[in-house]
This record gives C-alpha cells, sequence and structure tokens, in this order.
C-alpha cells in the first residue's frame, strides 16, 4: 500500500514537472504525460491523444478550455488531469447534468485512489455532514440545481474562491445548458450569471460531444470569455488567461459505423427492430418515457431481451436495468435521449433512433455509443415525415423533472434544428458527408467506406422497406435499373419494357398521392409482363401484386 501511495505521488509530482517549466507546443509532450496519467489513472489508461494533450496544457497554464471531443474520446480527463496536476489543496468543480454520470465516474476515479466525492439532494440526507464530505477532495461532483439551492455548498466554494483554492469550475455534457436552460431547468443558464458574480477569475471547462459551432460561440458569450483556437492564444498574464476560452475541437470520422435512415411503418417497427438486431447489443432511443416503455414491452413479446430506462423509474430499478444491460442479461435498452452519458460499453452493435433526433448535434453524440471496440455498428433511424410535427409539437411543452435530473423529452432545442434534422433523413446524400458538412468539416462522400446512403443501394441496405421480401425486392429494382437481367431466360421481356411500365406505374401513383411502397416493384412488373394475366384476380395471383395493386394498376397493362 506505502508503495502503490508512493508511485501516486510520483505521478503527480511528473505531470506538474511536465507542465511547471514550460509550455509544450508539440505532440513531444505526449509520451510523459501518457506515462503520468498511466501512474494515476491506473495501468487501463487509453492513449493521450492531441486534443487531450492540448486540452490539459491550456488548462494547467490557467486558460479556460472548451472541449468538444467525440462521444468516447475521453473528454473526462481533459478535466480530471489539470485537477490532479494542481497544488494538492486546490479542488475542481464539475457540474454534471446526470446523477448516474457522477457517479460512475467518482466511482471510477475513487477505485484509483483519487478523491472525488458527489453530493446531490439524495447524499446530502446522508448522516456525514456536508462539509466532512467535501474535505480534502480534489474534484467534486455536483448537479446545477444543488450548487445553487444550498447555502452551505455555496459557502463553501466562496470560502475555497477566498483563499484561491478553487481550481476551476467545469460543466461537463456543456450543451445541455442550451438545450435544457431555457425550459424546465433554469438553473442552467443561472450557472453562467454565479460564475461570473461569485468567481469571476476562476477558469472554466466546458465539456461535450454534442454542439454546433454557433452554440460554441454562445456559451463562450454567456461566460464572457474570448474564444480562441489554440494557435492563437495569447501569452497575456495569468489574470487575463481566465478569460480566453481555447477551443479544443474534434469531430472523429468513425469509420465503422453504418449510417442508414429507414422509413417507419407505424406497427412494424418492434418487429423490424427485433429483425435487424437480434440478439446482438443495442440502444433504443425513444422520443418520450411513454414512448420507450411501449417499444420495450412490444420488442418482449417478441422474445427480445430489452429492458427500459428513463427518468420516471425509481433509482433502485434505473440502476437494475443498466447494471443488467452492462452485465450483458439484457440485450436491448429502450431508453430516452439522456442514456448513455458517462456510459462506456464497447460493444454496442446497434444505435437505433425509434423517432426523430432533435438535432442532428444530439444524433452525432447519440450514435457515438455504437462501435467502441473498433467493429462494425450500425446507426438505424426510423423515420416517418409525421415525425417532425410530433418532434416540434413536444418540444413546445414545459415538462416536469424528476429526481434523476432527466427530462421527458429534451424541450430546448429549436424549430431549426429539428428542421435540419428532417432535412437530414429526407436527403438522399451521404450521411457521413452531412455530419461533416454541418460541423463545419470537408468530407468527400465518394471516399465514404460504408456508403451511408452513398448513390444506389449498397451491401443490401436498404432505406424505404421494412422487410426481406421487399429489400430482396427492391435490390432486384436496381439491378433491374442498370439494365442487368435477373431472369436467365431469353424469352422475359426487355429491361427497357420492364422501365417503361414501371415509369407508367410510378405516375399513376403520384396521381393518386400514394406512397412508393403502394406501387408496383420492377421484380413483379416482369412477372406481370411475362405472364400477361387476362384478369384482375390473375394478376392478384403474382407474387408481390395481391388484390388491391392488381385493381389499382390493371388497366395500365395491355394484353387484350
Amino acid at each position: 500500500m506505502a508503495t502503490i501511495r508512493w508511485r501516486r505521488r510520483r505521478a503527480l509530482s511528473l505531470l506538474c514537472a511536465s507542465y511547471g517549466s514550460k509550455r509544450c507546443r508539440s505532440h513531444s509532450a505526449l509520451p510523459s504525460l501518457e506515462a503520468a496519467c498511466a501512474l494515476v489513472l491506473g495501468e487501463d489508461a487509453p492513449r493521450i491523444s492531441r486534443e487531450q494533450a492540448l486540452a490539459v496544457e491550456h488548462a494547467v497554464h490557467g486558460y479556460s478550455v472548451f472541449v468538444h471531443l467525440p462521444t468516447g474520446a475521453g473528454k473526462s480527463l481533459a478535466f480530471q488531469a489539470p485537477a490532479l496536476m494542481t497544488s494538492s489543496w486546490k479542488t475542481t468543480l464539475v457540474v454534471s447534468p446526470l446523477l448516474a454520470l457522477m457517479h460512475d465516474q467518482v466511482a471510477n476515479l475513487t477505485r484509483k485512489g483519487v478523491p472525488a466525492v458527489q453530493v446531490s439532494a439524495e447524499t446530502s440526507r446522508r448522516k456525514t455532514p456536508l462539509l466532512t464530505q467535501l474535505a480534502d477532495k480534489r474534484l467534486v461532483y455536483t448537479t446545477p440545481e444543488f450548487l445553487l439551492q444550498n447555502s452551505e455548498m455555496r459557502a463553501w466554494l466562496q470560502e475555497l474562491a477566498r483563499r484561491e483554492a478553487l481550481a476551476r469550475l467545469v460543466l461537463d455534457e456543456a450543451h445541455c445548458l442550451l438545450e435544457w436552460g431555457n425550459t424546465f431547468r433554469p438553473t442552467y443558464l443561472e450557472l453562467s450569471q454565479w460564475k461570473t458574480r461569485c468567481f469571476p477569475h476562476v477558469p472554466v471547462t466546458l465539456a461535450t460531444a454534442t454542439i454546433a459551432d454557433d452554440d460554441i460561440a454562445r456559451l463562450a458569450e454567456l461566460f464572457h470569455a474570448q474564444l480562441q483556437r489554440p494557435n492563437d492564444v495569447r501569452s497575456d498574464t495569468d489574470a487575463a488567461r481566465h478569460a480566453q476560452m481555447v477551443l479544443v475541437q474534434q469531430i472523429a470520422d468513425r469509420t465503422n459505423l453504418k449510417m442508414e435512415v429507414v422509413r417507419k411503418v407505424e406497427g412494424q417497427t418492434a418487429a423490424f427492430i427485433q429483425q435487424r438486431v437480434g440478439e446482438a447489443t443495442a440502444i433504443v432511443y425513444c422520443l418520450t418515457r411513454l414512448e420507450a416503455e411501449q417499444v420495450c414491452l412490444e420488442l418482449v413479446r417478441l422474445g427480445c431481451r430489452a429492458g427500459v430506462y428513463h427518468g420516471g423509474l425509481p433509482r433502485k430499478r434505473r440502476e437494475f436495468v443498466r447494471k443488467q444491460w452492462m452485465g450483458g442479461q439484457l440485450s436491448i435498452i429502450c431508453a430516452t435521449s439522456a442514456f448513455g452519458m458517462g456510459i462506456d460499453r464497447a460493444d454496442v452493435r446497434f444505435v437505433v433512433h425509434h423517432s426523430l433526433p432533435l438535432s442532428i448535434a444530439s444524433y452525432y453524440q447519440q450514435i457515438g455509443r455504437a462501435g467502441r471496440d473498433g467493429q462494425l455498428a450500425e446507426c438505424l433511424l426510423l423515420y416517418a415525415p409525421e415525425d417532425k410535427q410530433r418532434a416540434s409539437a413536444i418540444t413546445t411543452e414545459r415538462l416536469d423533472l424528476d429526481m434523476m435530473q432527466e427530462p421527458t423529452v429534451s424541450t430546448g432545442s429549436s424549430y431549426l434544428n429539428i428542421e435540419e434534422m428532417a432535412a437530414f433523413c429526407e436527403s438522399s446524400d451521404c450521411r457521413r458527408e452531412q455530419l461533416f458538412t454541418h460541423f463545419g468539416y470537408n468530407f468527400e462522400a465518394t471516399t465514404c467506406p460504408r456508403a451511408c446512403n452513398c448513390g444506389p443501394l449498397v451491401d443490401g441496405y436498404v432505406t424505404e422497406a421494412l422487410d426481406e421480401s421487399n429489400a430482396h425486392e427492391q435490390r432486384e429494382d436496381f439491378e433491374a435499373s442498370r439494365g442487368d437481367d435477373i431472369d436467365d431466360e431469353d424469352s422475359g421481356p426487355a429491361a427497357s419494357q420492364v422501365e417503361y411500365y414501371y415509369q407508367k406505374v410510378l405516375a399513376e401513383a403520384r396521381r393518386q398521392k400514394l406512397p412508393k411502397r403502394e406501387t408496383l416493384s420492377r421484380r413483379a412488373i416482369r412477372e406481370i409482363l411475362r405472364t400477361e394475366p387476362q384478369t384482375i384476380e390473375e394478376m392478384a395471383m403474382i407474387r408481390g401484386v395481391g388484390h388491391d395493386k392488381a385493381t389499382r394498376y390493371f388497366y395500365t397493362f395491355s394484353f387484350r
């Protein structure tokens, strides 16, 4: 035990020495930082990335930092490492939106010997006095509500600031400040005012995986900080560094993720999820708690090992479900959008959105929970045009807060965000290219390794069918549209003839304002032309036609 304590003290001294003598501008300083973090955080510490090193470097030197890294890229290290590299008598305050998120991070730090504590309305009911819980802690985690409503907590922080012992204020999942602060969690917006009023010279770190560039600028303005790129930072006096917010930003090209938008058919979504996901590990995101419960019930009826997780459930029930899913007893978890923050399971093979996400940024964060082990994973978004109106209606409502500090839905998303998300679904452009463009990066669709809606159907992925028979028909439709002959028989109809009647059927469907699923596939048309049915009943017997379609399209063909 004494050896372990010596190694931790030695690691802390190495960390401080690495940054105390000079500012490292290059990637060459990473090995010593990586080695020291391995000592402090354990042998399983991940390799330190360039972005993490930049965030740590500027935080150690007193700058405010905005950490915009992808889900799973180690945002927490960007504020945990600086907290351990400051003097041992200083404390870093971390404000986080979810109790489950704080619990996991504090438990992980405590296991590795880092003095950390979580305080909230629940922990304040313990027999141990609050000040005793807070004493000698390097990192203190809390919720915005507890921070601004507990006078003892505020007085303790003000005393820390008076002694210059408050090292930094961290807002984890900082996008929630804008998404939730305007409506049901106004304490989020109060945080910036409180910080400016009480601790104007304390640097701040904002961390998130889900935000657009204009919202980054809005957050910097809320905290009265000037946004800077790392190369543009000025080496001003220490007193001015907190007012410069260094933006450390990265969008990961998760080449192992296949993104697909699937047309939603009412009453068939659970069967589709069961068919596509099978026994694989999956997260199914739903817009509301009721929707999550209904989808879970339907999946269980189909034989899936599914559970439900949302803020309306008792805390013990949520924790039980989470542990079952993490341990593999459950393969599918149906949840609202907050699930997954801070939860690290590497083998998630599917992320399914049962309803329209409320912004592209939220979608990007949530699909980032798939395939963290580097293996192929699929991101399925079930979409119907009416989802846009439903999402807009729900986000205008003011909804109740529950003990988990999680909304029934995220109510801060703007109408513009929903319009952008709907356009993302309805576009035939590469999904990966659309994401990169949204975040201000360039991406060439022709380089997309997973063909995320790039051009025609690839590798059996379809965007307008929910069953294998339709998928098979659409694959044959595509082959026929290229002029490939599916039938080996020389007597079969020519591809040009099939295409002629296919376009006639489409025109008739448009005239009747029918969806594409109510048309005839090229495969069915090919069979109609080959057999030349003489009555509606004969045409209805052809595979893929049926009585309704035969009645509708019989007179489009002329065989008599």
